[in-house]
């Protein structure tokens, strides 16, 4: 503890155990909570200096100094009643003459919880708190809570309000403004209401025993009531709050907060309020209203321990409006103090029933009714949406105001009585006259009847089109009336009539009436006739040639050329391709297949795609050529090593492509043997002499060569590839060599 200077010449300062009493008239031991009177002689006169003293918290006083050379004409007695701060304990020195401060408020705290927690009772946790000072953020308290079972641990780290006691107490005094400790020296009763935005209710009594010898705060706390409940491995944070403190009479506070924790970052609101009452002869705060900011909150659970830890930093000061009452209260000049104002009794803010309570006021509704969402009226509840009545089978709900009854369920077509319980037939010809023409009304139903000449449609009479039934004879036409028809004796147009009365329809295309001109063709219809053009011709209307359709516009019409002709077209394909049947695409000529190719001893014939080519296929000395695969298999003479360690086989592949072929496109699968025709197990693969401007490459993949295109094959060619297969035996020897000749064409054209 830092010791404070006072000005004076002669001004000395020391710490002192006891106090003496020369200047004490009141007060003679430093206990908490008492006023110190001291004798202040005023000194006139220029030998006689003044020290000024400050004492943390209250205002300056001064005490003069005796000085042997003043004359006692100059000393005026005077007292001054002075308030001194109880945060500290400081003893001044005044020539010989003791001043003192008081100290402040409990160094730490000690108390049991009782109670259950959602119905979990959890037998008595024990409370500890340690109370430090943080000269720049306030008084830090540091707390534990053993006992805490594993179910309700990790939901009550939200529950920093349980040490709301212990904080106020001792809450860092900004100003005038007073802690809980210097306005009730430790001795109340707390009642504190925490409400959830999903709809838990906790309440909590706090009671302060005041402090034991030790200077610790003794605390009685009961909890009851529901909480929201949290996964063990939920993340919590508790943001900084205030609480607003209302003095609503004498030795009675009130307390308001709405707060705000997270869980995994989502923000959750909740309220809380207190009700405090302490001893009235302690007096009342400085303000009607004071603040206290809650800052540096953490909250964490310890399974394994079954311990609560919390820490929270507190400053007290005055209110924002710190003499004036919130809303909700009204100012009491005889105390002064801030009194709930009763709404209620205020004009009735309610619809229904009007409940007041600190600082606001609720409405209530009747059984069967329901607050509407401007908190204030009343709406019915309808229990037949809700499903909230206990209506049997056969019978409807039908809701009124505030309640329900149960009807009889009447089916379609029937309505029900007057008292609900029988079902009459509906009229509907009386009711709602639902028929166009006639309505005839039926047991439950209805059925609409039409006049003759007309047919009912979707309950409308709609009249009959008799002349489509052909109702006249062919000399006559038919004209339809409303509810009729009339057949008149006249031939239609492009009809003529017969010597016997009929009418017959009139060939124009034969007769030359028509008016199809140059390469149209004339086809007669009954009473008239058209104009067409021939396949392959589109017309440009009546009286005017056909013109040739170029089917050669037409995208994809042939796959390599077009030719355009008459009323038709002709696809063409190079050189080396047939037409298929389709008359579109083109197809490669097999050469070496269909011309029987006879390359001779050591060629092969190798088609390509719009050509042939015969291409030198010779075995190496020492191999003969496999009749059946055509493979060169190597035939060592004994004991000729250089022979034994060649290639077991060479093989050659052909491979014909078309134009186009994208990069990064599998190709060819190489598949090197054994002497027994079967897939070697251990087989690598490699370009032998590779050549860097190919645009092929080689990978291994299931003991397979992948043949495949590093890059667009835009133009047409004829590459060689060398590929080399190395067989291992289970040792890890080459077992067996296989060389691949392999020739790639590539043709001018994509297919």
């Amino acid at each position: 503890m830092e010791d404070e200077r006072v000005q004076g010449p002669t001004l000395k300062y020391r710490s002192a155990t006891r106090l003496t009493a020369p200047w004490m008239e009141t007060g003679a031991r430093g206990s908490p909570g008492v006023s110190v009177q001291c004798r202040v002689e005023e000194v006139r006169g220029p030998e006689c200096g003044c020290v000024t003293a400050r004492l943390p918290g209250t205002a300056a006083a001064h005490v003069p100094e005796t000085h042997p050379k003043c004359p006692a004409a100059a000393l005026k007695p005077a007292r001054v009643t002075l308030q001194l701060n109880r945060r500290y304990m400081r003893k001044w020195k005044i020539l010989g003459k003791y001043f003192f401060s008081l100290s402040g408020g409990p160094q730490k705290a000690r108390g049991s919880i009782i109670g259950n927690i959602n119905d979990i009772e959890f037998g008595i946790a024990i409370l500890n708190a340690s109370i430090s000072d943080d000269h720049s953020e306030g008084r830090v308290i540091d707390a534990t809570i053993s006992n805490i079972p594993r179910t309700l641990g990790p939901a009550m780290r939200k529950l920093i309000s349980i040490l709301n006691p212990i904080y106020w107490t001792t809450a860092h005094e900004i100003g005038e403004a007073v802690n809980g400790f210097t306005l009730t020296g430790g001795v109340f009763r707390r009642e504190t209401q925490v409400e959830f935005a999903t709809g838990e209710i906790l309440r909590i009594t706090h009671v302060a025993r005041g402090m034991d010898s030790d200077g610790a705060l003794l605390l009685d706390i009961v909890v009851n009531g529901h909480i929201l409940q949290l996964p063990s491995n939920a993340d919590i944070s508790i943001k900084d709050y205030t609480e607003d403190y209302i003095q609503t009479g004498s030795g009675q506070l009130y307390a308001q907060s709405t707060r705000m924790f997270s869980i995994d970052k989502e923000s959750v609101p909740y309220s809380w309020n207190h009700t405090i009452s302490y001893d009235a002869s302690k007096g009342k705060m400085p303000y009607l209203v004071e603040t206290l900011h809650a800052t540096a909150i953490s909250a964490l659970y310890h399974p394994l321990e079954e311990l609560l830890v919390f820490r929270i930093q507190a400053t007290i000061a005055k209110g924002e409006r710190s003499n004036q009452c919130p809303q909700g209260f009204s100012l009491v000049s005889a105390g002064p103090y801030c009194a709930d104002e009763n709404e209620c009794e205020v004009g009735n803010p309610c619809s229904h029933t009007c409940h007041n309570a600190m600082g606001t006021y609720y409405c209530s509704c009747p059984r069967g009714l329901t607050i509407s969402a401007d908190g204030r009226t009343c709406q019915d509840i309808d229990e037949c949406l809700l499903e909230g009545h206990v209506c049997h089978d056969g019978q409807d709900c039908e809701n009124t105001i505030g309640s329900y009854r149960c009807v009889m369920r009447c089916g379609r077509g029937f309505k029900r009585t007057a008292d609900g319980f029988s079902c009459t037939d509906i009229n509907e010809c009386q009711d709602s006259h639902p028929c166009h023409q006639h309505c005839l009304n039926t047991v439950g139903s209805y059925r609409c009847v039409c006049e003759p000449g007309y047919q009912l449609r979707n309950r409308r009479c709609i009249d009959i089109n008799e002349c489509r039934q052909r109702v006249c004879r062919l000399d006559q036409r038919c004209k339809n009336t409303r509810g009729g028809y009339t057949c008149i004796d006249l031939c239609p147009s492009g009809m003529t009539k017969q010597g016997n009365g009929t009418c017959v329809d009139i060939n124009e295309c034969r007769d030359g009436t028509h008016q199809c001109r140059y390469n149209q063709i004339c086809e007669n219809t009954r009473g008239s006739y058209h104009c067409t053009c021939p396949r392959g011709y589109r017309s440009q209307g009546v009286g005017r040639p056909c013109v040739d359709i170029n089917e050669c516009e037409v995208r994809d019409t042939c796959q390599h050329e077009c030719i355009n002709t008459p009323g038709s077209h002709r696809c063409l394909c190079p050189a080396g391709y047939r037409l298929m049947t389709n008359g579109k695409t083109c197809q490669d000529i097999d050469e070496c297949l269909e011309q029987n190719i006879q390359c001779g001893a050591n060629r092969m014939c190798f088609n390509m795609r719009g050509s042939y080519q015969c291409i030198d296929t010779p075995c190496p000395p020492n191999y003969l050529r496999d009749s059946a695969t055509g493979f060169c298999l190597k035939n060592c003479p004994p004991n000729d090593l250089e022979c034994a360690l060649s290639p077991y086989a060479l093989e050659y592949k052909l491979l014909s492509l078309p134009f186009g072929i994208a990069a990064n496109q599998d190709l060819i699968r190489l598949v090197a043997y054994t002497q027994d025709g079967i897939m070697h197990p251990r087989t690598t693969f490699l370009v032998v002499d590779e050549d860097a401007t190919l645009p092929f490459a080689l990978r291994d993949e299931n003991m397979k060569g992948v043949l495949f295109t590093t890059r667009p094959l835009r133009e047409p060619h004829t590459y060689r590839m060398k590929v080399r297969a190395l067989s291992y035996s289970e040792d890890g020897g080459i077992e067996y060599q296989t060389t691949f000749i392999v020739y790639i064409a590539v043709s001018a054209y994509p297919y």
